[in-house]
C-alpha cells in the first residue's frame, strides 16, 4: 500500500489571509485610508493600476493618514511609486508605504478604512473584519474599485469560487465600478454588493492632454500605406491572443491581395515574439510603450484590433477609437461597443474568416479616409472629465470606521 500524501494546509491558506498576521493596536485612533495594491513599481503603471492611483489620489484628502499596502515585496526606492507624488500631496508626512508578503505582519487598528483594488486585497479587509469581531468591536466598510469580473480570470476552480465570494459583503461593501457595462453585468449576476456606484472610465490624462494639444484635430493618416495596431498580450487569456492572430491570418489570405499599398503589422501591449506568418507578413511586437510613444503610435494606425472575453470593455478598443483608428473588437454579455462610436465594429473572433471580413471593412473605411484630417469623437463608453472630476459627478461617499 502506498504511502498517504501528507496534507499541507499551505495550499490552500496561500489564497485567503490568516488573521494572525494581522496585529490589532488598542486605542483610539484617527482614520486611516490603507489603499491595497498589487505592486508599486512606478513602471507598470498603466490603465487599472494609474485609475487606481487617482481613485485614492480622490479619497486621501478626507482622511488625516494614508498608507499604500503591496501584496507583494516592495521594490527598491529607485524603482518604487513616490506615494506622496501619486496624491498629490506636497506637505505634511508622506504616506507610509508598507508591503504584506511571506510571513510579513500588517499592523492595523480601528481607524482603517481598506480601498480594496482587486480580489485578492478583500481578504485582507476579511482579516482584519474578523479581528474586529474577535475583540467585540462593529466592522469597519471599505471601497471596492472593480474594473474587471475577475473571476472570470480563472478557470472553474478554488480561486474562481475566491473571488466571486468577494462580491457577498453586503452593506459593508461601497463597490466603484469602472465601467457601465461591467455594472450592468455585475447587477445581472445579483451580487451581494452593497452600495454601488458605476461610472464611466475617464482618458489616460498623458491621452486626454495629447487631444487637447492637437484642438481635438487628428492629423492625417498616411495614404500610401495601412498600418494595423492590435492589442497583443499573449500571457492573458481574456485577450485570446489566438484568435487574434487567427483574424490576421484569414485577413491576409483573403482580402491582403486586393490591397495594392504595403501592410505594417505593429504589436503592442505585452512584450512577445514577432510572428511571421506564411505569406511573409510578420507581426512585430513592440511590448509595452510609453505613453508618449503609445500617443505616436496611435496617431499613425488606421485600423486598431482588440479582443476582450470581458464584461469590461478595456482601454485599448476606446483610446483607438478616440485616436481616430477604425476599431475590431467584440461584444459580450452587457457590453456592445459599436453602439457607443461610430468607428467600432464588433467580430466574431471565434470564427476567423467572418472576423477577417470585419478587419476588412475597417481597413477600407480607414483607407477612404486617408490623407485628411478628421475630429477626435469620444465613445460614448468613455467620461468626457478627466479623472477627479469624474470621482466628483460620480458621488462616491466618503467612509467612516465604525468606531
Amino acid at each position: 500500500m502506498s504511502q498517504a500524501a501528507r496534507y499541507d494546509p499551505g495550499v490552500f491558506a496561500a489564497t485567503v489571509l490568516d488573521p494572525a498576521r494581522l496585529r490589532l493596536e488598542s486605542g483610539p485612533r484617527p482614520p486611516r485610508l490603507t489603499v491595497c495594491l498589487p505592486h508599486l513599481h512606478k513602471d507598470h503603471v498603466f490603465g487599472g493600476l494609474g485609475s487606481v492611483l487617482e481613485l485614492a489620489r480622490f479619497l486621501a484628502p478626507h482622511y488625516p493618514e494614508v498608507r499604500f499596502l503591496s501584496l507583494t515585496p516592495l521594490p527598491g526606492q529607485a524603482d518604487r511609486l513616490d506615494a506622496a507624488a501619486c496624491l498629490g500631496r506636497r506637505d505634511g508626512p508622506p504616506p507610509e508605504v508598507v508591503s504584506l508578503h511571506d510571513d510579513a505582519t500588517l499592523t492595523v487598528h480601528g481607524g482603517d478604512v481598506f480601498l480594496c483594488t482587486f480580489w485578492r486585497a478583500v481578504p485582507v479587509w476579511e482579516a482584519f473584519s474578523d479581528l474586529l469581531r474577535r475583540a467585540g468591536r462593529p466592522v469597519n466598510p471599505f471601497y471596492y474599485f472593480i474594473q474587471d469580473w475577475e473571476p472570470g480570470f480563472y478557470p472553474m476552480s478554488l480561486d474562481h469560487m475566491l473571488a466571486e465570494a468577494t462580491y457577498g459583503h453586503g452593506q459593508a461593501c461601497t463597490a466603484v465600478v469602472n465601467s457601465l457595462e461591467l455594472a450592468r453585468f455585475l447587477a445581472k449576476k445579483r451580487y451581494a454588493l452593497g452600495q454601488v456606484v458605476a461610472l464611466r472610465p475617464s482618458l489616460n490624462p498623458v491621452l486626454a492632454e495629447a487631444l487637447s494639444a492637437l484642438g481635438r484635430r487628428l492629423p492625417a493618416r498616411p495614404a500610401d500605406r495601412l498600418n494595423i495596431l492590435v492589442y497583443g498580450r499573449p500571457g492573458h487569456h481574456r485577450n485570446c491572443f489566438p484568435a487574434l492572430l487567427a483574424c490576421l491570418w484569414a485577413w491576409l489570405s483573403a482580402f491582403r491581395p486586393a490591397r495594392a499599398l504595403p501592410v505594417n503589422l505593429v504589436s503592442a501591449g505585452t512584450p512577445h515574439e514577432d510572428v511571421a506568418f506564411p505569406d511573409g507578413s510578420t507581426l512585430v511586437s513592440h511590448g509595452m510603450l510609453s505613453l508618449p510613444d503609445y500617443v505616436a503610435t496611435l496617431l499613425q494606425s488606421h485600423v486598431g484590433l482588440s479582443f476582450m472575453a470581458s464584461p469590461h470593455p478595456s482601454y485599448p478598443p476606446l483610446e483607438m477609437a478616440a485616436f481616430g483608428l477604425e476599431v475590431v473588437t467584440n461584444a459580450y454579455p452587457c457590453k456592445d461597443l459599436s453602439k457607443g462610436h461610430p468607428a467600432v465594429r464588433n467580430a466574431p473572433m471565434h470564427r476567423p474568416a467572418a472576423a477577417a471580413a470585419v478587419l476588412d471593412q475597417a481597413a477600407a473605411a480607414a483607407l477612404a479616409g486617408a490623407g485628411a484630417p478628421r475630429r477626435s469623437v469620444l465613445p460614448e463608453s468613455l467620461s468626457p472629465d478627466g479623472w477627479q472630476a469624474n470621482f466628483r459627478r460620480a458621488g462616491i461617499p466618503i467612509l467612516a470606521p465604525a468606531v
